[in-house]
């Protein structure tokens, strides 16, 4: 019998990284994007967007581990921003800090919200005290932060790479309005792809466009994720240092 996988090529590199699968669970098109979920052996569950593995349930801890390690020493973080992240795994990761006050979720895609609580229920076990704490918002994360007035301890972008819906996210305008969304001393986070093959392509424009919006500390933190293109992904973390 043969066997049925599903793959993401990467025009960039040239090669193709595939799961073995047993079944497709969902394969829909939301307003913003295509959403399919996939059963596997050796992967568990797996979520696609637009063709792109964005996690299994085997190798999703890589992720969101990582993100959470880089903010885990900061203390005192109250108020939080998390545009993205609709598949509720990186709020289940915070959702142990104890000073946290507020989550502002702001996620584009309800569909990935919906699929996910049924099919990846596991990040959705969070205890109702802190669920309490969550507000989501179905809306353009770009236009929210654009708008919004409140000040945010800690701003994370979970979102796909820079194109289509996502592509704004990595521009100048946005850029400032996060500035403007931190706290003094405020930590800000985002997806910066792979520092093998996406340097010169995503990260150093990254990094030039941050400097000119004047965050400081800005580092490149590279992690091991078996299901992206190279297997090595990287977190973008700076801060709006208080001017002395």
């Amino acid at each position: 019998m043969k066997k049925r996988i599903v793959s993401e090529y990467n025009k960039d590199t040239k090669k193709a990284f595939s799961i073995t699968i047993n079944k497709k669970l969902v394969n829909k098109q939301s307003k913003y994007q295509k959403i399919e979920i996939y059963e596997s052996n050796k992967f568990g569950n797996v979520l696609l967007l637009d063709g792109c593995f964005m996690f299994t349930e085997k190798d999703h801890y890589c992720y969101h581990n990582k993100c959470f390690d880089l903010i885990s020493q900061k203390k005192n973080i109250k108020n939080i921003l998390i545009i993205g992240g609709g598949d509720f795994g990186l709020v289940k990761k915070l959702s142990i800090i104890d000073s946290i006050k507020s989550i502002n979720l702001i996620e584009i895609d309800e569909m990935v919200v919906d699929l996910c609580k049924k099919y990846f229920p596991q990040f959705f076990k969070i205890k109702k005290e802190f669920m309490k704490k969550i507000k989501i918002s179905f809306k353009d994360g770009y236009i929210w932060v654009k708008n919004t007035n409140k000040k945010f301890d800690l701003i994370i972008v979970d979102s796909t790479d820079p194109v289509g819906i996502a592509k704004k996210l990595f521009t100048k305008n946005f850029y400032r309005y996060i500035y403007t969304a931190l706290s003094i001393n405020g930590v800000y986070i985002q997806q910066s792809g792979s520092p093998i093959i996406h340097e010169k392509k995503i990260i150093q424009p990254m990094v030039k466009i941050l400097n000119k919006v004047k965050f400081k500390n800005i580092t490149i933190n590279p992690f091991v994720m078996p299901c992206y293109p190279s297997g090595l992904w990287s977190f973008m973390k700076c801060e709006r240092k208080r001017c002395r």
